[in-house]
């Protein structure tokens, strides 16, 4: 009993009223349409939330609507919340018929939800370059704990929020700016405009996103992020743009590392992790977040350049689950308290038993009651317990008078006396004293609290207080909106218990007050009445209480079968109406009509016997909404064997009757006791056993039919079933496991497994979730091949546990089952092998080229420039021959006929050795020649390497293709002049119209099928009587095809995918150009046969043609291949006798302004230097080839005065010294890496004084190697230990593959020479790198 208007008398409407949170009813029945028919006050103060409610109610669509009308999609988090209008609803069902929608929280106003400026950006690529204007017209807001959402003005909103890029905000150009005017030349990157245009586009997007992202780049791994990862980084922003990893997470970074080399060899992102980190603010203190993370690699052309490390904020769901937690756990111990005294220490030990206590590193617990020795209505507090405060500290005095005494926190007690919401102190504002603060043992983090809670504890809120709970807030977490839930949530489970507490409490007072009241009454009884009266009152008061209380119906029948008395639980099984004295025509019209007979032979048989039982149905009425009858004390027993039934009884009782009849004096039955027990839910309960029983046998005759092993087992690894698959696979024999105990992992599985086994079951016990392993057993997986072999293997097994609970939640199984994975794990064993197998082929097969290309280079080096010197000296010999006056001859006999001059005369020597000379000359030149063809032999066999291997590539620059071209020619003008060819070139009109300066091409794949085409036209003309090469270089916007071409181009391959086959990305077609090019000789021709097995690998056009003309057949495939790389194709056209055409195009792009104009500063520079190199030699009478004769001045500018020559080869050592000399520059020597360090202290860059200006680096040598030399000479720069700017280093090396080039460049060196080269090479690279960098403007 409640007394009057108790909580009992509190209607919903009236709660709702009363709630100030917005809230509106929804009428679910037949009768209804689901629209609201109840909104409370708060939602009709919010007119704006309001109208969108009603809104959607007659539009009656949108996923908030169906949230509330359905319950939700299964995807969502709860089918019992939904957001809608930046406001989370909980929906509740009333008695089936009402749906009650109430928001979490007071809607926000008007104002706030109109006004809010926004800012956006037109195009994301500028974020590097400038920040745009805002653009108005659209409203974006965030709400705490959901998504950002944005709303354009006009759009439509019907509760659904997705995922939605919010525009930039104001702080976003700030960061922007941070961006744009940082020295980003100081950090690995480089300048802005240098990096690359991946990292660029990378980059932007990262900036144009909400979610915190870092992006690590290049080998060093250099930080750049966004702003949202700027406020994770605290105070260290933006200082850590442009550092390393391990600046950005010093107590991660290998774990970070890890995962970067894992998503770099699977080319995929990695999987996601989670740590807490603790934020470094401003003031130095330090803020709880949970971060979730992976790792994204950027590729390139199958190369690792960086990583995208997207972060997940997740602190606000682990912060809840800690709480909640702490509520759950606080709310199960406080139930238990009896009285309010106990209620506050079972507080106050629950709250110091609370782990982890960071949300609670200080409490302080008083009760409060009234002063009684006080006139006024002040109160007094007394201190039920704290933790983390020393005994007699000031903040906590044993008692606390509020009646004006400032001691301790007294006027912060009083306020909460009269508020009804937790109130703040903090100690900024002086609420919080700092002085009271000192002394204390923090809890949790150990860190002082900046804040703290008084929390109000009373039963209701009309109730005065009864508790004072003083709460330090976690020093490390904002006091946001999560946390002030958390408090509002912590003080309702404090208010809703302590009413539980003090009602029960009031009930046992009452109760002992109803005894005292019944023990008077009873005594009053005894002296006015009689004993015998007494004794019959209070037995039929017992009857008729037992009659009402039990759910048994029971009724008594007079002789005549009228029934003169039923409880009303007979009146609620039968459905009879509630008339005294009840007819038998009454009753039997409530039963079903097919029962009727049973309920005649039961009378009859009472006749006989006095008792009978029977079984019959009765019909439910219409109104009748009482609950069906559960089995006396077995419905937990329903729940605990999974027995879901249904409610459900199609208006129809089960109802089971046992009569027991009186006789009178006369024999006849004078009196009827009837009890009648409800079995509806026994006969459902009986079916749904049988069901189950069946649906049991089914999975048990499943489970032997299974392919896999399917297993129970006890916790301590004992057997308690399996089929017949798990015990062949586990090699055993089966057992009667009622008898006999059978651990089959303890023996079963191999020895090496079962430490992981072991964890895998602790885990599984330890955390309540299934759980999978992959295990080997000791029985061996046999299979057949298809040729017959048999294939032997160890077994493997993915296992799979999965916990069995009982009804208390207690794990007492697990089962589980076993899938064969032996063959999956097999093969995956022999792939691998075929991997390794075909890895060390391939490494095998580059050591080779490697070894091969560099002892073939290292000689042609030295054959190349020694014949160059020869050429030179030779040349310089014949000038000075040329110049000597000829000496007069007075032997009259012999001027009459000078013809006849005897050979040992000074004109005859002179004539003898003029025409040595020449030959002398034609014979280095022919050397030289020799040497070129030799580097053109060791070249194919490079380039078939790399395309066997799969590792060409295409790299354009912007290049002047007729530079290209000219350089191809004028590497064969001496050759041709030799053997009277007549080597042209023409630029066909077609070129220049299209008013080409420069292309975005690959020049040494281009040149390099040029040389391929003139060593052949060359080589076939030579020996014919008319003796023509020309070139004729064309270009279209269009593709050429046969009809407009003079050859058949030869059909694209399409059996090899080519690393590299065309460009990353399409040409736009406005930028296309196909450049073309036509090599025309008068050579012998090809006939048709010939011609069809060209282009192939290893094939001539006839068996003669090596004999005669030598050659190793891959020029024209390697022309072929290079050519369908850059999207383009080769082909010929012959007539034997008459010569061939073999023309060729390539697809290029037409470049951008700015490298326009940086390739044409570099050919003016070249131009610079070849122009300075010719004036300085001087060319002969014959235009013969560059050559070495001793200077007449320098031919190295003023910025190279001394050069280090560090080579290990005495020959290459003394040539190239010896040129450098002849060239004009001072050379110091070293043979070795160690040497090249010694010989660095003794030049102008330490302590000496030898000129040093460039050092040349050969990379393979003994004792130390020239890669390892220069490293240690840019770690020496960096350290300070050399004078002047950078030192200027060129590699030189006999190994031509571009990774030798490319990690050359990545160890520190400025270019890269391949032997064998020449001397005006090699001058052209020092002049290059020696340069001094353009001033702007």
């Amino acid at each position: 009993m409640f007394p009057s208007m108790g909580i009992s008398d509190v209607g919903i409407l009236e709660l709702l009223e009363s709630d100030p949170r917005p809230t509106f009813v929804v009428a679910t029945t037949a009768t209804h349409s689901s629209t609201p028919i109840y909104a409370n006050p708060a939602l009709r103060r919010s007119k704006l939330l309001h109208d969108r409610v009603v809104e959607l109610s007659e539009s009656r669509h949108g996923t908030f609507w169906d949230w509330i009308t359905v319950g939700g999609p299964p995807s969502t988090r709860s089918a019992r919340t939904s957001v809608f209008e930046n406001t989370c609803w909980t929906r509740t069902t009333v008695g089936k018929e009402w749906i009650v929608v109430g928001s979490n929280d007071e809607p926000p106003s008007g104002e706030m939800m109109r006004g809010l400026p926004s800012h956006s950006r037109g195009n994301s690529n500028s974020l590097l370059q400038e920040v745009a204007a805002p653009v108005t017209g659209t409203v974006t807001r965030t709400v705490p704990g959901t998504a950002t959402a944005t709303r354009n003005a006009g759009s439509s909103d019907d509760g659904e929020h997705g995922s939605i890029p919010p525009d930039f905000i104001a702080d976003q150009e700030s960061f922007v700016h941070v961006i744009n005017m940082m020295d980003w030349a100081t950090t690995p990157l480089g300048p802005l405009p240098h990096w690359p245009a991946l990292l660029q586009q990378t980059f932007n997007q990262v900036l144009a996103d909400s979610r915190p992202i870092v992006i690590y780049w290049g080998e060093q791994l250099t930080t750049l992020y966004n702003e949202a990862f700027s406020k994770l980084c605290g105070s260290k922003h933006p200082a850590l743009l442009g550092k390393s990893v391990e600046d950005a997470w010093p107590d991660f970074c290998e774990k970070i590392k890890s995962a970067m080399s894992t998503t770099a060899s699977k080319q995929r992102a990695g999987e996601e992790d989670e740590w807490r980190f603790f934020v470094e603010k401003a003031d130095g203190s330090h803020e709880e977040k949970y971060l979730k993370w992976s790792i994204i690699p950027i590729t390139e052309q199958n190369k690792c350049l960086g990583f995208i490390q997207p972060i997940q904020d997740t602190t606000s769901m682990r912060l809840w689950e800690r709480r909640t937690k702490m509520l759950i756990d606080l709310g199960d111990m406080l139930v238990t308290a009896r009285d309010v005294k106990s209620f506050w220490a079972k507080l106050i030990q629950e709250l110091e038993a609370c782990r982890p206590t960071y949300d609670i590193p200080l409490a302080i617990l008083y009760s409060a009651e009234e002063d009684a020795r006080s006139s006024s209505v002040a109160k007094v507090c007394r201190l039920e317990g704290c933790l983390g405060v020393p005994e007699g500290h000031p903040i906590a005095p044993s008692k606390l008078q509020l009646d004006g005494s400032d001691q301790g926190l007294s006027s912060s007690f009083r306020e909460a006396l009269e508020s009804q919401n937790p109130i703040l102190l903090q100690t900024k504002d002086g609420s919080l004293p700092s002085p009271l603060l000192d002394g204390l043992r923090w809890r949790g983090f150990e860190d002082p609290c900046r804040e703290a809670v008084i929390c109000p504890i009373r039963p209701t809120k009309e109730e005065n207080v009864l508790g004072l709970l003083l709460l330090g807030l976690n020093p490390r977490r904002p006091y946001d909106n999560d946390y002030r839930q958390y408090i509002s949530l912590l003080g309702q489970k404090l208010t809703t218990t302590l009413a539980s507490t003090v009602l029960l409490e009031e009930e046992a007072r009452r109760g002992r007050n109803i005894a005292e009241q019944a023990a008077y009454d009873q005594a009053m009884l005894k002296e006015k009445l009689t004993m015998q009266t007494r004794e019959a009152t209070e037995s039929v008061q017992k009857f008729q209480q037992i009659a009402e209380f039990i759910p048994v119906g029971m009724c008594f029948g007079n002789q005549r079968g009228n029934i003169t008395f039923a409880n009303d639980a007979w009146h609620r099984i039968t459905g009879a109406p509630q008339v005294n004295p009840l007819t038998p025509e009454g009753f039997l019209s409530c039963v079903i009509e097919e029962d009727k007979p049973n309920v005649q032979r039961a009378y009859e048989e009472l006749q006989r016997t006095l008792t009978a039982t029977i079984e019959f149905r009765v019909r439910r009425p219409v109104e009748d909404n009482y609950p069906l009858q559960h089995p006396i004390g077995s419905s937990p027993s329903f729940e605990k064997a999974g027995l879901d039934l249904d409610t459900d009884d199609g208006g129809v009782r089960h109802v089971l009757a046992s009569l027991k009849a009186e006789r009178g004096p006369d024999g006849s039955i004078n009196q009827v006791l009837a009890c009648l027990t409800d079995v509806t839910l026994h006969k459902k309960a009986a079916e749904e056993a049988i069901r189950k029983a069946q649906q049991a046998e089914n999975l048990k005759r499943m489970a032997e039919l299974a392919t896999v092993g399917m297993y129970d087992m006890a916790l301590d690894g004992r057997l308690l079933g399996a089929n017949n698959v798990f015990y062949e696979m586990c090699g055993l024999e089966r057992a009667d496991l009622s008898q006999v105990s059978v651990k089959p992992f303890e023996f079963c599985v191999v020895d090496e497994d079962l430490p992981a086994l072991k964890k895998t079951l602790a885990t599984l016990v330890k955390e309540g979730k299934s759980q999978t392993a992959e295990l080997r057993l000791k029985t061996k997986w046999t299979e057949t091949d298809t040729n017959g072999n048999q294939i032997v293997a160890p077994r493997w097994v993915l296992a799979t546990f999965m916990p069995v609970s009982n009804s208390e939640g207690a794990i007492q199984t697990f089962t589980g089952c076993l899938s064969d994975v032996s063959l999956q794990k097999w093969q995956f064993e022999k792939e691998r092998q075929r991997k390794d197998e075909a890895i060390e082929s391939k490494r095998q097969q580059e050591n080779f080229v490697d070894m091969t290309s560099h002892e073939m280079r290292n000689p042609l080096s030295a054959i190349v420039q020694c014949a160059d010197a020869v050429i030179g000296c030779l040349t310089k010999a014949q000038e000075l021959v040329n110049t000597q006056p000829t000496q007069p001859n007075y032997n009259s006999a012999n001027t009459s006929n000078p013809s006849t001059s005897a050979p040992d005369t000074p004109g005859g020597l002179c004539q003898e050795g003029t025409q040595l000379l020449r030959d002398s000359i034609d014979n280095a030149e022919t050397i030289i020649a020799c040497a070129q063809h030799q580097k053109r032999i060791v070249d194919d066999i490079l380039t078939m390497s790399k395309l066997d291997s799969n590792l060409l590539s295409i790299t354009p620059i912007t290049v002047n293709p007729i530079h290209i071209a000219q350089e191809a020619f004028k590497m064969f003008e001496v050759e041709a002049r030799r053997v009277d060819i007549d080597l042209t070139m023409v630029v066909d009109r077609s070129y220049t119209e299209l008013n080409i300066e420069f292309l975005d091409l690959d020049p040494s794949r281009l040149k390099q099928v040029l040389i391929n085409l003139l060593t052949n036209a060359l080589k076939f003309t030579k020996n014919g009587p008319t003796r023509n090469v020309s070139i004729t270089m064309s270009a279209s916007k269009t593709r050429p095809e046969d009809r407009t071409s003079s050859v058949q181009f030869i059909p694209r391959a399409t059996e090899v995918v080519w690393q590299g086959d065309g460009p990353a990305s399409p040409v736009p077609a406005e930028n296309r150009i196909y450049l073309m090019f036509e090599v025309k000789d008068t050579g012998q021709g090809l006939t048709e046969e010939e011609m069809s097995s060209l282009f192939q690998r290893f094939v001539q056009a006839n068996s003669k043609t090596h004999v005669k003309y030598g050659g190793s057949g891959l020029g024209l495939f390697i022309s072929r291949r290079l050519t369908e790389m850059q999207n383009g194709a080769i082909g010929v056209a012959s007539s034997p006798g008459k010569g061939s055409t073999f023309a060729f195009y390539i697809e290029a792009q037409v470049p951008g302004k700015e490298a326009c104009r940086e390739a044409r500063a570099a050919a003016e520079a070249v131009g610079n230097i070849l122009k300075t190199s010719s004036n300085a030699v001087g060319r002969g009478p014959s235009k013969g080839p560059f050559t070495m004769a001793k200077p007449t001045k320098k031919l190295l500018g003023p910025q190279i005065e001394g050069v280090l020559l560090v080579e290990d080869n005495l020959i290459n050592q003394q040539i190239t010294r010896r040129d450098l000399i002849n060239s004009g520059c001072a050379v110091e020597v070293a043979n070795h890496g160690v040497e090249a360090l010694e010989k660095l202290q003794n030049t102008n860059r330490a302590d000496g004084q030898f000129p040093l200006s460039l050092i040349l680096m050969d990379i393979e040598m003994p004792i130390q190697d020239g890669l390892t030399c220069t490293r240690r000479i840019r770690e020496l720069e960096k350290l300070g230990h050399f004078k002047g700017s950078r030192i200027p280093i060129i590699a030189v090396s006999a190994n031509a593959r571009m990774e030798q080039i490319m990690e050359a460049k990545a160890a520190g060196c400025d270019d890269v020479l391949v032997k064998p080269f020449r001397i005006p090479e090699l001058i052209e690279k020092m002049m290059t790198v020696t340069r001094p960098p353009e001033k702007a403007g």
